[in-house]
Order: structure tokens, then sequence, then C-alpha cells
């Protein structure tokens, strides 16, 4: 924090553009003595070390300013990414080559020399990187002592016959235990073989993805045991590597897992993170993911303890306990405990989040070395662009580790509403990095075809669903949470693409939250519908532009939705009056698109799942008039409602079109079996013109769906209601299931009444709807259309831009960066 009072955000631009050299000797000097602390880490330098890693968290952001990314400057390109021959800058790098190439020996005198000639090349910016990410698992700093073991160091190419031993030790194991591995082992064959992921392929040489030595590895998770065994790999084949009887590497899970390192940790992961802020200062119409050559450098393969980082990152939040985090979770005892480890938990996902977020994505196909190890093949690794941890992250596929993942996400998610219920007010330390979760949970499911897969088909999706949910509902109104519900649209989007999901909806919902909901009985799919329901009739006037995604997620559940409750019955036609009413139809020239999707809800439901939902049916037949209005629209009464709801001297604060450009932009029609459906309106030619002018069509979206905090431009040339929109309108909507259901059943209700004059229970219609069938009266059933969500250009950069605002918000303690010079997104 002093060196942050001392060296304000003023003074760092002055000492940069007014006395640069000063500022080169200081990030010179400071460089030096990091890369020879991580040569001779000697405790009597820990201090000196922590203060050169403040000196460059401080003054890294403001170089990257005129970084590449940013304005750019000589002074700034010379410093960083010049060559640097003084020898107080020449440090040797003999532990990154270690790491890095493992053919190398650097044994011999002669090849020490050699290195150290070679290293006094290396641009600053390297080194630094280098440097933090060497700290980050230096003995006695930031984990416990250990000596690596010399087989870590061969080269995977060595293929030689003395090289390789086959292990014949018998495993002494219960058969109960043997068969269980063998039907997991099953499992996750099946399921790769579902993902189309197939058996792995063996090369002989190429960058491992196995953290090494595995005992430094922060925290226990994914790919490792609360006992410290690393279980990444292929425990399966015959070849293992050959054990060296001097190795002396230090197995120690209670040293391994400690957490008197935390504070040492949080330090260097801000330096780390500073390093890697350059997209802060790129406008966003212009931000290139694969710009930036100090990224590239912390996520190349060849970036030092890479495996190692990211375990280390993913597992110390995957494993973190909010409700058990001090005192073995007794009532307010966190406001007694340090908060180190919550401060290392929200910097390891921001981190994480972060080297995830550059690049291209990682290939999920496995590929082995001969020891049954998961490698990336050399030619890959050397393409531009590679991220080593993306790639990590696409590779995980055992299944307890993505079980541990979900579970992970499950507890941490839920903690946003269990802290809440509990019986003392405040007694449970609230989750504050929730919405990096949510970020790191997005990343799986777009990096990991094999996660989707899993929690979809063996675990309890509905889990996610009720946080995400809660989280929506009550940020629905709050301007600062409009990035957080469009993530969470995007991932029921995601997750609503799947048939998976929409069959495991209905499991009942009986979780009590904490806000404001409506009550019912019902399953998950009714939760989900009248959170959406909520976030149209009584959100924040900036959520317009996703109105067609809520619509799409309900409307590709709505085939397997098997018995919808009153209340999720009586809002969503309420929604269809909504939408047909004019200040929403004549809104915008295609604004009745909001209308077609609740129309194919309707379908969906009474085509098939007719059965069980008489409440969605007698809702229809109670509001007939509002169909009946849209079935018998003319251009007469369009044009008499348009001119009625806008005078002329209004205009339509709704704009519709703004929600569907969103929609287009997001979602791909498909049908059951996930082959691509031709789309019946004009979205494809909307995307060519927006290829062909990128600049044109990131204009027209940046309010609506890229910036952060910014509400839609809803105003534009005056809609007028024509001929051709009218006759677009009807071949649009699909009415004829809905006219042919009321044309059989209000006859039926209506004789009813008039038998009983006109005093008729809800539960006798219900129960004659319920005996009622539609065999033979309904058109023959049309296809089930799938809305999948479409990556694209325009949603990544949103991402990032969500992302980094997070990061920014969250990084004020001390104030990593200064909102001056951030060009990505608008701070207010």
């Amino acid at each position: 924090d002093e060196v942050f009072e001392l060296l304000t955000p003023d003074n760092a631009r002055r000492l940069r553009d007014e006395r640069f050299d000063n500022l080169a000797t200081l990030f010179t000097q400071a460089t030096a003595q990091l890369c020879q602390i991580v040569e001779t880490p000697y405790t009597i330098y820990f201090d000196q070390a922590l203060n050169c890693v403040r000196v460059l968290t401080r003054v890294l952001p403001f170089l990257l300013e005129k970084g590449d990314l940013g304005d750019g400057d000589l002074n700034v390109e010379a410093l960083c990414w010049g060559d640097h021959v003084d020898g107080n800058t020449t440090v040797s790098s003999k532990k990154n080559r270690r790491n890095d190439d493992d053919d190398k020996n650097d044994d011999d005198d002669e090849d020490d020399e050699d290195d150290e000639e070679d290293d006094s090349q290396e641009p600053l910016a390297l080194l630094v990187v280098h440097a933090a990410m060497h700290m980050l698992f230096l003995p006695q700093f930031t984990c416990e002592f250990y000596e690596e073991d010399d087989e870590d160091d061969e080269n995977d190419s060595d293929d030689d016959e003395s090289e390789v031993s086959f292990d014949e030790e018998d495993d002494a194991e219960d058969k109960d235990l043997a068969m269980e591995k063998k039907r997991a082992a099953k499992a996750d064959k099946e399921s790769q073989a579902e993902a189309g992921l197939g058996k792995p392929r063996r090369i002989r040489k190429g960058v491992r993805l196995t953290p090494h030595p595995a005992g430094i590895v922060w925290a226990p998770g994914v790919g490792f045991t609360n006992d410290g065994k690393c279980s990444i790999g292929n425990e399966s084949s015959k070849y293992r590597r050959p054990r060296n009887n001097k190795s002396k590497t230090v197995q120690n899970p209670e040293a391994a897992y400690t957490r008197k390192y935390d504070k040492n940790r949080i330090e260097v992961l801000r330096l780390l993170l500073a390093t890697c802020s350059d997209p802060l200062f790129s406008p966003a119409d212009e931000y290139n993911p694969l710009a930036s050559r100090w990224m590239s450098v912390a996520v190349a393969a060849d970036a030092p303890n890479a495996p190692c980082l990211f375990y280390s990152l993913l597992n110390t939040v995957i494993s973190y306990d909010p409700s058990n985090s001090s005192f073995g979770g007794v009532p307010y005892s966190s406001k007694l405990a340090s908060d180190s480890h919550v401060k290392l938990v929200d910097l390891s996902a921001q981190v994480l989040c972060v080297l995830l977020d550059c690049g291209l994505p990682g290939d999920p196909l496995p590929v082995e070395n001969q020891y049954g190890e998961p490698v990336v093949a050399i030619a890959e690794a050397q393409k531009g662009g590679f991220n080593i941890f993306r790639s990590l992250l696409a590779r995980i596929s055992d299944g307890k580790d993505l079980n541990t993942l979900y579970r992970g996400f499950v507890r941490l998610l839920r903690h946003t509403f269990e802290s809440k219920n509990t019986l003392l007010p405040s007694s449970q330390s609230k989750l504050e990095c929730y919405q990096e979760i949510l970020i790191l949970l997005w990343k799986t499911l777009e990096e990991n075809p094999l996660f989707l897969d899993f929690i979809l088909t063996r675990c309890d999706v509905c889990e996610l669903v009720v946080p995400i949910c809660y989280l929506m509902y009550t940020s629905r109104q709050d301007a600062s949470k409009i990035g957080l519900v469009h993530l969470c649209t995007f991932i029921l989007l995601k997750l609503s693409g799947e048939r998976s999901f929409g069959v495991s909806l209905n499991r009942p919902f009986r979780t009590k939250l904490p806000c404001d909901l409506p009550l019912f009985s019902g399953s998950h799919a009714d939760l989900v519908s009248i959170t959406l329901h909520k976030m149209i009739v009584n959100g924040s006037y900036r959520l317009v532009p996703l109105y067609s995604c809520f619509l799409t997620v309900v409307c590709n559940i709505s085939p397997y939705w098997r018995s919808m409750s009153l209340v999720s019955s009586v809002k969503l036609v309420n929604l269809f009056e909504l939408f047909s009413s004019p200040k929403f139809l004549y809104s915008g020239e295609k604004a009745y698109k909001h209308l077609a999707l609740l129309l194919e809800i309707f379908n969906n439901i009474i085509q098939y799942q007719y059965n069980g939902n008489q409440h969605l049916v007698y809702a229809i037949v109670r509001r007939k008039d509002a169909f009946g209005r849209l079935a018998s629209l003319t251009l007469h009464k369009a044009v008499q409602q348009c001119s009625k709801a806008f005078p002329a001297h209004l205009q339509p604060e709704y704009d519709a079109d703004a929600a569907e450009q969103v929609a287009a932009l997001s979602i791909q029609d498909v049908d059951e079996t996930g082959n691509p459906i031709q789309r019946a309106d004009s979205r494809e030619d909307k995307s060519s013109k927006r290829a062909d002018n990128p600049a044109k069509s990131w204009e027209s979206n940046e309010e609506t769906v890229v910036s952060v905090g910014s509400s839609v431009a809803g105003v534009k040339e005056r809609f007028n209601p024509s001929e051709s929109w009218l006759a677009e309108l009807r071949s649009s909507l699909p009415l004829e299931t809905v006219n042919r259901l009321l044309q059989h059943l209000v006859p039926v209700v209506d004789d009813m009444c008039e038998r009983q004059n006109g005093v008729v229970d809800e539960t006798e219609i219900l129960e004659v709807f319920k005996d009622i069938t539609m065999v033979g009266l309904l058109p023959v059933p049309h296809a089930i259309v799938i809305r999948k969500y479409q990556p694209n250009q325009y949603t990544s950069i949103w991402f990032t831009a969500f992302m980094w605002g997070v990061v920014f918000l969250r990084c004020q303690q001390p104030p990593i960066f200064d909102l001056e010079c951030i060009q990505l997104f608008q701070v207010s």
C-alpha cells in the first residue's frame, strides 16, 4: 500500500513521459533483482523481492498504456522488448529451459555460459513474466521446499528402449475398488466417444501438460487428491517413467497444501495480473485477442510452471468452501479470521479468467506420449495464438475431475443464496467473487465439450440453474449488474441448446430462495420461466436487448416441459398479451419476432406435452381475444393502432430491432439431431453485411451487446406498418395450432358455463381438458427446432470487456489500475 500511495497515477505518468530514463532504471533493476532471486532463492532476500514485486505491479500498467494495445511509444517498446546487454540485467534463465526444454542438459559449464549469453538478449517483458511465474513456486516463499526429479528433465522425444520400463507391479486393490475404477473408466470412454474425441493419439514428442513436480500445486481438487497424489495421465499405460533411486522429491500433502504463503502468492499474482492488463487500454472495436505480446508470453508453451499454475489457480478456487472457511463453520467466525485466503481465492479466479481469455481455443482431442501423459504436439504449440491454459482446461477428461469441477461450481454459486438463508443474520461470509466463478463456468462450458455432456447426463444440472436464476432475479434492476445478467443469460442459452437440459428441468423445485419470488408449485422449468418473465416485465430497461434470448431459452426447453405450473402458464400468456400490444408490436419492424417465439412455445407444449399442461391450455382459452385480434389484424387497423400508440411527437421507447440483433448474432437454429436449419428471415443477409463492414456492424451493436454499462440506443427512423410488413408478420406467426385448439375447446367451455348458469369451478374445466384428446384435431406436429448459442466475434469481445470490468472494480484495494486511460469499457 505504501508503494501505491507514494507513486500516484499522476506521478507515474509524469515519470514515464518526462523522466523515462529514471523509470527505465527502476524497471530494469527491479526485474534484475527478481531474476536473481529466482536463481538464488535465499530467505534473506525475500523482503527485497516483495518490494520489487510491488514496484513492478505499480509501474507496469502505466507502461502498458503505451504498449501493444495502447497508444504505442518507442521508449516503452525499446525498454520492454528491446535487447538488453547490460550486465545488471543479464540473468541466467537456466530454470526456464529446464522446465520448457527437457532435452537440454544444463550440467555442463560451457552450456551455462552459452545460456547466460543467450539470456542477455531476452527482452525485459519476457523476463518479468517468467520471473513472476517462477516466483509463484519459489521454495519457502510461495511453496514448501522441493527438489525436482531427474526424470522430469528427460526429453519426451527419447524413445530408446533402454529408457522405457515395463511396470509389472500388481496393485493390491480390493476387487470392488478395481471394478469401480473399471466402470468409471468405461463411462469416461463412452463420454469421450459421444463427444467425438475417440481414443488418445500417441506421439513421441510434445509439450507435457502434467504438472512437475506435482508436490508444489497449492490445493487439492482437479487432478490431485487430498493425500497429495496426482491422478493426471493414463495409469493404465504399461510404460511408466523410470524411477531414479536418488530422487529426493518431496511429496508431503500437508506441506504442499499449506496456506502460510498466501500473502506472498497474492503479491506475485497481482504482478502477473498487471503484466496481462494490455486489453484494458484497447478500444473495444479495435481489440485483438492475439495482439498482446505480454499475454502471449504468459500463455506460451514454454511459460514456466504453466501446468502447476493452472492447477493451483483452478484448485484454489474450486476447493474453497466459504461456508466452512474458518473455525469449522462457526457462525460469525469469518469476522475474526484473516482474509488472506479469501483474497487469494478472488485473485486466483481473476488471474485464471484473464489467462483463459486470450489466444485460440484449446484442442480437446486427447494426445499422449509414450508414458501415457497428456501432451500437445510441438507443431500445435508453435502456432500463433496457442494458449497452454486453454489447452489444459480443454483436456480435463477424467470423470472424477469433471465431478470435482462441477461440485466446486455448485458449492460456490449456491453460497450466494445459502449465506442469506441462515437463522442468524450475516452469520456466514458472503462470496464476493461469484461473477468470476460464473466467468470460469462459462469458459469451462465453452472450452471443454466433456464437461457440458457430463453435467447434463451424469449430474443434476438443476443445482446450477437455481443460483443462476437467483442472481438474475435479484440483479434485474441493478444498473451495475447488467453485465452479470447478460452472462447468466448466455449460460442458460448455452445449456438450453441441449435436449438433456430440458428434460432435467422437470425435477421438482423445492428450494427456498431469499427473494420475492412468486409462490408456485412446480419444476425447475417453472423457475426459469418465472425468472425470465420477471426480467421482462420488471427488469431494467437496459435488458431490452436480451428479450429474444430470454424467450429463446424458454422455447428451447418447451418441447420437454411435462407439467407447467399455473403461475408459469398465466405469466407466459401475459407476455403474449404484452408483446401483442400496440406499444410493443409497432415499436420496430421486427417486434413481432417475440410473438413468434411465444407462439412456438405454446405450439411445442400443445403438440408434444398436451397431457399434463392443462393450466397453459386453460390460460390460452381465457385470453382467446388476444389471439383473435392478432389473427384478424388488417393494415387499416395496424396503421390506426400505430398512430394512436405513437403520436407524431413521440418515439418508441422500446427498440425491438436492437433485441433482434443480439439474438441474430448469438443463436443458430438446429434440429434435434444438431443439423443447421436455414432461417426464414434475413439474418444471414445481415450477418454478411456485418462481415463486409466490421466497423459499421460493431458500431450498430456496441451499446447493445458489448459495452458493460451502456444502455440501448432506441431512437431511430420511425416505423410505419405496410402491406409487406403485414404479409411478413402473417407468414412468421405460427397461429394455426392455437387457432385449432381454440376452435375446439372454446365451445366446450361455453357449453359448461351455460349448463351451470355461468358458475364453473376452474378445477372442473381442468378435469374436462385432461380427458379431452386433441389427436386428429391439431395440425401435423411440426419439427422441434433448437436454437443453439453461436460463438462470434461480438460476444467474445463482450465477454472480454465484462471480465476486465469485473477485474478492474475488484482490484481497487490497492488500486492496481487507474481508470483515466482505460478504453475497453466505460467507467461511470
